[in-house]
């Protein structure tokens, strides 16, 4: 049986109760292109500059990776911090969110890979 809520979600197993319309910014996030390859460098380092992950990230623009970040951050992914040197440095980490959903993506991905053919 479908059930349609407020929001628009629609259900069709009654034990799902969750609605995911909420998740719809993090997946449009996580799914840009280089997005999960630099919340990967970011944890990697724990903090890191803009500069280091473009240069671990080979040929991506300097745009692009601003508005990776950006979008990063927007879903709480990602924060910026700015440290206390002269002139300041602006240095990315993950958040707790963050570190939730690397932990997630690499169990899935060390059980094998569910979506190979």
């Amino acid at each position: 049986m479908t059930d349609v809520r407020e929001c628009g979600c629609v259900t069709v197993d009654a034990d799902i109760r969750a609605c995911y319309c909420q998740l719809e910014p993090l997946v449009q996030a996580v799914g840009r292109r280089y997005a999960l390859q630099v919340l990967n460098v970011i944890a990697a380092r724990e903090r890191t500059r803009f500069v280091e992950i473009q240069s671990q990230l080979g040929g991506m623009s300097s745009s692009t990776l601003a508005a990776r970040l950006r979008e990063l951050e927007e879903v709480r992914l990602i924060s910026r911090e700015t440290a206390g040197s002269d002139p300041p440095a602006t240095e990315y980490v993950l958040t707790a969110q963050g570190r939730a959903l690397r932990d997630s993506l690499r169990r899935l991905f060390r059980e094998g890979n569910p979506f190979a053919t």
